[in-house]
C-alpha cells in the first residue's frame, strides 16, 4: 500500500478541468471523510481562491476509481463541464488505459474478451460476478506487456467499461490481480498489501476547446519495485495501442478471442 504521507499529484490543470494522480488508499469520494481526492481538491482550489481574492469553483467527480486503485482523475470544475465530461464517459469517448500485476502471466498476449456483469451484495459492499443472461455487457482488451520470473505486467484497455470490470476481466482468464482481495483468490490475494492497478492513462477531448488530452500519471513506486522485484522490467511504450484487428489463434503464446456469457 501506498504511504500514508502520499497526497494527490496535479498532473493537469486549466479553467475547465482539474487532472490528479490519486494514490492508492486514497478514496475517491465519500461523505463525512476528508481524506478523500475530491475533499483534497476541493480545499486545495479554496487555499487558491482565497491567495487570489476571488470565489472557488466547485469540483465535480465525473468518473472512479477503487480505493487501491492508483492513476488518473479527472475533475470537472462546475456542472456544465461536469455535464458534458459525463456524457463523454457514457458515450465512451474517452479512451482508457490500465496497468495491472498478474499472477500467473496470461497464456496469450493478447485478448479481447466479452462478458456480462451483475452485482451481488457481499458483506461490506458489492461483488460483480460473470453471468450467462441477463446483467451489463462488459468488454476489454488485455495484453501482456511484460514478463518476470511469476507475475505479468498486463495492460487492460475497456471497450464496455463496467464496475470493476477490469479485475473481473482478469480474474476470469485464470489470471488475477496481484493482491486482489476480492476477485483474486486464496493465493493471489495474498501475494501484496493492495490491488496492484494503475490507471495509466486517458485520451479525451477538452470539454471546452475540443483540444485532444492524453493525461498520463506515473507507474507508481511499489507497483514498479514489486515488478523489478520478480526479474521484470516495465517498458517505456506502455501507452502505445495494440493494432485492432481480428486476431489469429496462434497457440498458448499466441492471441485470443473469446467470450464470456
Amino acid at each position: 500500500m501506498a504511504s500514508e504521507n502520499d497526497k494527490p499529484k496535479v498532473i493537469h490543470e486549466d479553467d475547465a478541468i482539474l487532472v490528479v494522480n490519486k494514490p492508492a488508499g486514497w478514496l475517491v469520494a465519500e461523505d463525512g471523510r476528508d481524506r478523500t481526492v475530491l475533499a483534497w481538491a476541493q480545499n486545495r482550489s479554496e487555499d487558491m481562491s482565497r491567495e487570489r481574492g476571488d470565489e472557488a469553483v466547485p469540483l465535480h467527480l465525473v468518473h472512479r476509481l477503487d480505493r487501491d486503485t492508483s492513476g488518473v482523475i479527472v475533475l470537472a470544475k462546475g456542472p456544465k463541464i461536469a455535464a458534458k465530461l459525463t456524457d463523454a464517459f457514457a458515450e465512451r469517448h474517452v479512451h482508457k488505459l490500465y496497468l495491472a500485476l498478474t499472477f500467473p502471466v496470461p497464456a496469450v498476449r493478447w485478448s479481447r474478451i466479452e462478458h456480462r456483469l451483475k452485482a451481488r451484495r457481499i458483506d461490506g459492499g458489492e461483488r460483480m460476478e460473470v453471468v450467462a443472461d441477463g446483467g451489463q455487457l462488459a468488454q476489454s482488451e488485455v495484453e501482456v506487456l511484460a514478463r518476470g520470473r511469476r507475475y505479468g505486467l498486463v495492460r487492460v484497455m475497456p471497450v464496455q467499461g463496467r464496475k470493476h470490470h477490469v479485475r473481473v476481466a482478469l480474474s476470469d482468464l485464470g489470471t488475477p490481480i496481484v493482491g486482489d482481495f476480492l476477485y483474486g483468490g486464496r493465493r493471489a490475494s495474498k501475494l501484496a498489501k493492495r490491488v496492484l492497478l494503475h490507471a495509466r492513462s486517458l485520451e479525451l477531448a477538452h470539454p471546452t476547446t475540443g483540444e485532444h488530452l492524453r493525461l498520463r500519471a506515473p507507474v507508481p513506486i511499489d507497483m514498479r519495485a514489486f515488478f523489478e522485484d520478480d526479474g521484470g522490467r516495465i517498458p517505456s511504450d506502455t501507452d502505445r495501442r495494440h493494432r485492432r484487428t481480428r486476431p489469429k489463434r496462434k497457440g498458448p503464446q499466441g492471441n485470443d478471442l473469446r467470450r464470456r456469457r
